[in-house]
């Protein structure tokens, strides 16, 4: 699994103390001291996440015990130059909304924790990761080989679906959804034709239901064939194999070839 890793600074003046933890400043007031963020994304999951965030893009929030502040972007933040009474505080980044599901909304989150020092400005370094999940689905070569006109229907907790259509020229790209959720798969393809004169018979997959999704991870599920009468069910967290399971074809009622 490839990650990919950019930094964006929220100061010019970290250019000059990217290696700082904390720098003078005399002028500052007595009892508070200001503070630089230093924000990233880490793009860890199976493919590099449809939107890539910037610094621009970043919320921030910074809370204390006797503190709450929240700006629109890190960017803003670093414009308004505020200064802050010394003590511990918790910095949060957080981009996208965690119960979006669909293609390109993927929803990052990241937080670090920062000691604010009298007269002094201290830098902080927060890589946000993607905090929902992925889905897919795809088939074997050896599938699309008894099958075709594959059709899939991915259904998440909230009741939304997403389609699937595999060996198609539009086979359904992978999907963010809600870290935390059930995915149901269904779906239908017709057998090839054993005589070359019909469409096939029409097949179902029945319901099968992975039960909770994880963050930064992209659920797959595969579907394969050993042979013209049977099916499989392969499931996979990330790259990671976790169950297989042997399909009962259901027949349309009128299944038989003309």
């Amino acid at each position: 699994m490839k990650k990919h890793l950019i930094f964006l600074f929220a100061s010019a003046a970290l250019v000059l103390a990217a290696c700082a933890e904390k720098t003078g400043d005399e002028s500052g007031e007595p009892g508070y001291g200001r503070l630089n963020v230093r924000s990233g994304a880490d793009f860890a999951i199976d493919s590099r996440a449809a939107a890539e965030p910037s610094g621009d893009d970043f919320t921030l929030t910074l809370t204390g015990s006797d503190y709450d502040g929240e700006w629109a972007t890190v960017a803003e933040f670093a414009a308004q130059d505020t200064i802050f009474k010394e003590g511990p505080y918790m910095a949060a980044i957080a981009y996208g909304d965690p119960d979006a599901e669909g293609a390109g909304k993927p929803c990052y989150r990241g937080e670090a924790p920062v000691e604010i020092l009298a007269r002094r400005t201290v830098d902080v370094s927060i890589t946000a990761q993607i905090a929902n999940s992925q889905t897919q689905v795809i088939a074997t070569e050896q599938f699309l080989r008894y099958f075709h006109e594959a059709a899939f229907t991915v259904t998440t907790g909230s009741g939304n679906t997403f389609s699937f259509a595999p060996g198609s020229e539009t086979p359904g790209e992978k999907v963010f959804v809600k870290a935390g959720t059930t995915l149901s798969v269904t779906g239908t393809a017709r057998k090839q034709s054993q005589t070359g004169q019909s469409q096939g018979i029409l097949v179902t997959f029945g319901e099968q239901t992975l039960e909770a999704t994880l963050p930064r991870t992209c659920h797959t599920f595969k579907f394969d064939a050993a042979e013209a009468g049977s099916a499989t069910l392969t499931i996979y967290l990330g790259e990671e194999y976790t169950e297989t399971v042997d399909l009962d074809l259901e027949m349309n009622d009128d299944a038989s070839e003309e």
